[in-house]
């Protein structure tokens, strides 16, 4: 609302609130002092990890234990609070444990998790290149005796080092957070998560450490794209004990191209870069005498790191986790320059100059329409909704498993993969052409849904053609409609300026044609993509345009406080509509990025699937 229709009147709104609450709280506190403070106070400090109640009371500086009431009768006692119950009057806070509430969205997820579907989000890393120098320099001693291309490779303790000189901890304390044993409504953060100024500082040697929990060094992976594929869907269906951590990360390195994390393409790019490298620094090193230069040159071959990371969504949804983790790039601070630019020129924009009467009147118009979106956007959604729930009775793969089940062959698990399906340029072209020649605004989220529907129908249709065999031209699992499933950030990806990460996210449910009148029979190709574009643009457009991502969080927030958590998990599975594929991309950046100096030359995000 302060964003929408202007600061002067929502703010003269907040601030009488403010006046209201602080008299009122005044007036209480007032009432209790009159009757606390003359008697020994008695408090419950909330605090996490099994420890005691914490009694606080008026004594002598020198007792060792609370004084009785009786003992304030003496109008000469001392009344200094007893700094050894008081842990806030203590230097030593390390046994102190601070409780943040999660959000809503939060614990919906841990609520709404199924033993089948875990609420973990993963994504992986892939950096090439070579450290800066200052990194290389740190790490000489630790280098004594091994390869030359060590610094070719991101190790866990150049991780450490970045996210401590990069003011993770302050930044997003939530990282070093876990949820309470005690009630898991709460987060704990078990120390402080102000970083020191050097390396050997307590703080900051206390920080990596608890870090130790959190970040590991792994084999590399052997068997290109097979052994990295099988530990990513290994990390999708192994929960993670929220209780002792919420994120991990496992960095390994290894030759560039070994893994897959990187493409072929890109691999045998970054490797030609690199040996015209080595020949002109070999040319240049040519009168040297002697085995060193050579060894130099020689050793100097490109490697990759990979980092896979996954959370829990308790933690943050995973654009959020994406868009917290550029901290840790060297682009940092010109990302959170360029949206704070961005944020200028949009509130520039939305400057009135018209005068007193006019800005009131447009004002009064923007609310107008808003109520009306809000409502009828709302209302629309809902019957839109229950009339999706209606209509799809079953998930097209129900057939497929049950066919499967009934050949004996194995289910359960999930099965991952990604490429680099095209230059975003590219992309963006399409659909500005498309654009044009129909008059409409497609955009390149429209053109993946479009893209990814036509592959789930090829999908149904091989299932149907070598699982259950039946005439070409009756179809048992392909339908003429789907339905997807398509989260929302509410924020568009970004964390804004002084925001630390969250969950923050929605989503709706729409339907989108399947198998369409011009689609080969048997297993071809479709022979209309660009209808099919047209279709999925019309359908995602009305439901972009309506409430229902907002709606969706705040039903989520409502089951996640006020429900049981069997009736979340039933809602949660049935407002999915049966939707057989859900759909979702981050913002990314427009120039490449890097962390410690090397550069981030992949970036893959896999989704856990909601229940259903």
């Amino acid at each position: 609302l302060h964003l929408a229709f202007g600061s002067w009147l929502i703010d003269l709104l907040l601030a009488a609130c403010v006046i209201i609450i602080f008299k009122a709280m005044a007036s209480v506190i007032t009432a209790i002092g009159r009757k606390v403070v003359p008697m020994a106070a008695a408090a419950t400090f909330a605090a996490g990890g099994g420890m005691d109640t914490l009694k606080w009371a008026n004594c002598d500086a020198s007792c060792e234990s609370p004084r009785s009431p009786q003992d304030f009768d003496n109008a000469n006692a001392p009344t200094q609070p007893l700094a050894a119950n008081n842990p806030f009057m203590t230097n030593n806070l390390g046994s102190v444990v601070l409780r943040k509430r999660m959000t809503s969205i939060g614990r919906f997820s841990l609520k709404s998790e199924s033993d089948t579907n875990l609420s973990i989000p993963t994504f992986f890393l892939a950096l090439s290149g070579s450290k800066k120098p200052e990194s290389n320099a740190a790490n000489t001693t630790a280098a004594v005796g091994t390869s030359k291309s060590a610094r070719n490779i991101f190790t866990v303790n150049d991780f450490e080092s970045t996210w401590v000189n990069r003011g993770m901890p302050s930044r997003h304390p939530r990282f070093h957070s876990i949820v309470s044993k005690h009630d898991d409504r709460f987060f704990e953060e078990t120390h402080h998560v102000k970083a020191g100024t050097t390396d050997s500082d307590e703080t900051n040697l206390q920080i990596k450490a608890e870090l130790d929990r959190h970040a590991s060094e792994t084999m590399h992976f052997s068997v290109y794209r097979e052994d990295l594929r099988n530990r990513i869907e290994n990390m999708l269906t192994s929960p993670i004990e929220v209780a002792e951590k919420l994120w991990e990360v496992k960095i390994s390195s290894g030759a560039i191209g070994s893994s897959g994390a990187i493409s072929q393409v890109k691999s045998e790019a970054i490797s030609t870069r690199q040996q015209e490298s080595n020949k002109i620094r070999a040319l240049k090193r040519q009168p040297t005498k002697g085995r060193l230069w050579k060894d130099a040159v020689e050793d100097n071959k490109p490697m990759e790191s990979v980092l896979l990371f996954r959370s829990h969504h308790a933690l943050a949804d995973g654009a959020s986790m994406m868009a917290a983790l550029s901290d840790l790039c060297d682009e940092a601070d010109d990302i959170r320059s360029e949206i704070e630019g961005e944020l200028k020129r949009w509130k520039k924009g939305k400057q009135d100059k018209r005068g007193l009467l006019g800005r009131l009147i447009s004002r009064f118009m923007r609310l107008i329409k808003f109520i009306l979106w809000l409502t009828l956007g709302s209302a629309t959604s809902a019957v839109y909704q229950m009339w999706l729930q209606l209509t799809t009775r079953t998930n097209p793969f129900d057939a497929v498993k049950q066919d499967a089940e009934k050949k004996g062959l194995a289910l359960g698990g999930r099965a991952i993969s990604w490429c680099d399906a095209c230059p975003l340029d590219e992309a963006k072209r399409i659909t500005q052409i498309l654009s044009k020649a129909n008059g409409s605004n497609i955009t390149v989220n429209d053109l993946f849904v479009s893209c990814i529907t036509a592959a789930i129908t090829r999908q149904l249709i091989e299932h149907e053609e070598f699982m259950a065999p039946v005439d070409a031209h009756s179809r048992k699992y392909v339908a003429r409609n789907i339905n997807v499933c398509i989260p929302v950030h509410l924020r568009g990806g970004v964390i804004l300026p002084n925001e630390s990460l969250g969950n923050r996210i929605g989503a709706f449910v729409t339907r989108v044609p399947c198998e369409m009148t011009h689609d080969a029979r048997g297993g071809g190709t479709p022979s209309c993509p660009s209808e099919r574009l047209m279709k999925v643009h019309q359908s995602l457009k009305r439901s972009k345009q309506s409430p229902a991502p907002f709606l969706s969080h705040y039903v989520a927030k409502f089951c996640s406080s006020y429900l049981p958590e069997q009736w979340t998990k039933n809602i949660f599975q049935r407002a999915n509509c049966n939707a057989c594929v859900a759909i979702s991309n981050n913002r990314g950046h427009r120039d490449k990025i890097h962390i410690n100096g090397m550069q981030v030359e992949s970036a893959h995000g896999f989704l856990p699937l909601p229940p259903g």
